[in-house]
């Protein structure tokens, strides 16, 4: 079974929304795309190419006849408010509907409960982001090798599910798998809102710590600056990910303080050897990806100055002898001297030829 829509309407052009217009448009999608959003988003999303024709949100009802995939970007509350307000629309027969939501519970609950039969539902959560919102900062190639994560209505994925699923990782270039929404939601809250919360209370923590001992901020850095950092996270952008999934990241938080006070009563008597070994190991489990890879990336890392053309040189020596660089990342940098570089590819065996590659030209690399 294929599923090939002919016109896509993207409910709300912000980043999301506008990332996937883009990647639709770029990956060779020949049909139309209509974007609703703000009057500020459709006229951006319409400059940048990310769109065919823009409309405000109100025209919704008059253009659900023409449409053969309708995908919900806005955040998950207006999302739920969508799908209610759809329930009252006549809605086509082959009509096939999606969202971006972090949470899939309630968006789920509620496409059974107003969506009429008919009509096919498959929630979506692409895992992928930028700190950055809006139409303005949209990107083709933000879904590329992503895990984009679809939840069916019944839980199981029919043969029209894995259809919707072929056509995302056609034109979008991700890695799309399937998960229950119960399932979905436990998971998220484990590695990414638990996370979100510790995050805040460690900067929470640190804060006090600053009233007691200045000076303490000013000397965070390293691990602690990696940990805090989506501590940095506009509490808007979360309040509907928290409110839709409390249950579950309570559960979790407790869980966290659980393990907290087995640190402390082993810290009080010195055997802490076994925690630390175990905590190791299940790091050394996690994926070695980036920005949402699936596939384990090798990387590489390479010092180099500090100086105009430095990346296009590393790009262009790799370049003459055929290496793609999958991934790439400053990770130090001092101005006026030089820093740090991650490079990932695509296997060790190209990992290693770029380590080869680096030397050569004058560059000091080394496998990671």
């Amino acid at each position: 079974m294929n599923f090939n829509p002919r016109t896509i309407t993207i409910c709300s052009v912000g980043l999301l929304g506008g990332s996937l217009g883009l990647a639709f448009k770029t990956s060779g999608f020949k049909g139309a795309i209509i974007g609703l959003s703000s009057q500020k988003n459709r006229e951006i999303a319409k400059s940048l190419g990310c769109i065919d024709e823009a409309f405000g949100y109100d025209a919704l009802p008059e253009l659900i006849g023409r449409t053969d995939l309708l995908v919900l970007c806005s955040p998950i509350n207006a999302i739920i408010d969508t799908i209610k307000k759809l329930g009252a629309v006549t809605l086509p027969g082959d009509l096939v509907i999606t969202d971006v939501g972090s949470t899939k519970r309630e968006i789920m609950d509620t496409a059974k409960r107003y969506l009429p039969a008919h009509v096919r539902f498959v929630g979506g959560h692409p895992m992928a982001g930028s700190e950055k919102s809006g139409a303005a900062h949209a990107d083709p190639y933000l879904f590329q090798n992503a895990v984009y994560v679809l939840v069916p209505a019944s839980g199981i994925p029919e043969e029209a599910d894995r259809a919707v699923s072929v056509c995302l990782e056609q034109y979008l270039g991700c890695k799309s798998i399937f998960l229950d929404a119960r399932t979905h939601d436990a998971i998220a809250s484990t590695v990414s809102h638990v996370p979100h919360m510790l995050a805040v209370a460690l900067m929470m923590f640190a804060e006090q710590a600053e009233k007691k001992t200045p000076g303490t901020i000013r000397l965070a850095a390293g691990g602690f600056r990696d940990m805090t950092r989506i501590a940095s996270a506009p509490y808007a952008m979360w309040h509907d990910i928290l409110s839709t999934n409390k249950d579950v990241i309570a559960r979790g938080i407790d869980g966290y303080i659980a393990a907290l006070e087995e640190i402390r009563r082993r810290l009080a008597d010195d055997s802490l050897q076994a925690m630390f070994d175990e905590a190791a190991q299940a790091r050394e489990r996690i994926p070695a990806r980036s920005k949402g890879f699936i596939s384990d990336l090798s990387e590489i890392t390479v010092v180099a100055k500090d100086q105009p053309g430095i990346i296009a040189s590393m790009s262009a020596a790799l370049a003459a002898e055929k290496i793609n660089i999958n991934d790439i990342e400053v990770l130090k940098v001092r101005e006026g001297e030089g820093g740090t570089i991650r490079l990932a590819f695509s296997s060790r065996e190209n990992a290693r030829k770029a380590v080869a590659v680096l030397t050569t030209a004058g560059f000091s690399a080394r496998e990671r």
